[in-house]
């Protein structure tokens, strides 16, 4: 029984001390749906930021091509913290301008407000202007909620993952559900007269409204976003 409560939230980030504050804002935001009390909630709090800092400056010696990995499960009257380094025998490649950020989320629509709270932090670390920082946080509020309701049909057993990489001119963006995918073509356009009526369609026509380049891969079960800072590659 106590397995079926439990929850599972996995975040990635770069070994910069730059992204502890974004730890903090989203271990804040946890400790929120649990019974804590004050105290407790800040001593829980304090512990996973001196964690995740000494990490950074010490296990990875704040190197951002190296990912830390937090595991925060809720359970119904506790909450585990599990944190990893990534190891040196690492495969993945990146760009030395690159820094990569993965949240990993339980298809549950409580949920969803994390999505907001992890992009406002992120995007404070671009020179979007406000105007572009509201169409990404659009664009990736709806794709995270088509991967939970829609892809995962709410099933707190899948998976929503998002992965958002920051380059010098652009801002990636990939959602990945565990459903059985989706054709975008057969989606109604929610701007044909005979659709007006119609809530499906909406959340993806905001979302490529909203991006410079929205494509869809493994039969729609990844979706991916782009955003530049400049003029859109050709």
């Amino acid at each position: 029984m106590g397995e079926r409560t439990e929850q599972v939230i996995t975040l990635s980030l770069p070994s910069s001390m730059q992204h502890v504050d974004l730890l903090k804002v989203i271990v804040t935001e946890i400790l929120k749906e649990t019974n804590f009390s004050e105290d407790i909630q800040e001593q829980v709090n304090l512990a996973v930021i001196e964690a995740g800092t000494n990490s950074t400056k010490h296990s990875n010696e704040e190197e951002p091509e190296k990912q830390r990995n937090f595991q925060l499960i809720l359970a119904e009257n506790k909450l585990t913290v599990v944190t990893e380094d990534e190891g040196e025998e690492s495969t993945r490649i990146e760009t030395e301008t690159e820094q990569v950020i993965a949240l990993s989320l339980p298809s549950s629509m409580q949920h969803v407000y994390l999505l907001d709270v992890v992009v406002t932090e992120i995007l404070k670390e671009t020179d979007f202007t406000e105007e572009i920082q509201e169409q990404i946080n659009l664009a990736v509020i709806e794709a995270g909620t088509n991967a939970i309701k829609h892809g995962n049909k709410e099933n707190p057993t899948k998976k929503a993952t998002l992965k958002f990489t920051l380059a010098e001119d652009r801002l990636e963006i990939f959602i990945e559900d565990e459903g059985d995918g989706f054709t975008r073509r057969e989606v109604a356009d929610p701007l044909d007269p005979e659709n007006l009526l119609k809530s499906s369609g909406r959340g993806l026509f905001l979302m490529e409204a909203c991006m410079d380049s929205v494509t869809y891969e493994n039969n729609g079960t990844i979706i991916k976003m782009v955003k530049y800072k400049g003029t859109p590659e050709s």
